[in-house]
Order: C-alpha cells, then sequence, then structure tokens
C-alpha cells in the first residue's frame, strides 16, 4: 500500500487514478487525478491541509485539532504534488 501523492491518503490499486490513456497512476489517487488531471487543480496546499485535518478528526473525533494539524502540516507539504521537482529530480 502507497499515499496518494496529492492528498496523502494511503491507496491500493482499486483507488489508483487514471492517466490521460487511461491507464492506472500509482502516484495519485482517483479522488485527486484522473484522466491525466488533477481533479482541483487549483487547490492550495493549505486548502488541502484543511481539508485532511477535517477528515482526520472526523474519523478519529478523540483527536485534538492541534495534534491533527501537525500530522497533516508535516506529511502534506512533502507529497510530490507540493514539492519543487527539482526536489524529485535530485533526490530520487
Amino acid at each position: 500500500m502507497g499515499f496518494c501523492n496529492s492528498c496523502g491518503r494511503p491507496i491500493v490499486k482499486t483507488d489508483y487514478g487514471t492517466n490521460a490513456d487511461g491507464s492506472l497512476n500509482d502516484e495519485y489517487c482517483k479522488d485527486c487525478f484522473q484522466n491525466g488531471e488533477f481533479t482541483e487543480p487549483d487547490i492550495t496546499l493549505e486548502e488541502m491541509i484543511t481539508r485532511k485535518t477535517k477528515e482526520m478528526m472526523e474519523k478519529n473525533p478523540r483527536l485534538p485539532e492541534n495534534q491533527a494539524t501537525g500530522i497533516t502540516v508535516g506529511f502534506i507539504p512533502g507529497l510530490k504534488r507540493w514539492c519543487p521537482e527539482e526536489f524529485w529530480d535530485d533526490e530520487f
């Protein structure tokens, strides 16, 4: 199991997004990436962090907001969609 490189959710093959040619894309989930494009091309990093923090808190009602925010702030900015391309080209 991997993670979506846009929203950070765990994904398996049935969750993969699709490329422009219809093939599966194992880097992004189907909620974030369809037909070779992001489903929300204009969403900002801050908006994604807010959304995922809210989702995390809904799934884990006992989780304090500051902890949920700390998790998303520490994880989502490091995903491929949000990192500068130079980082991925040089490091991987």
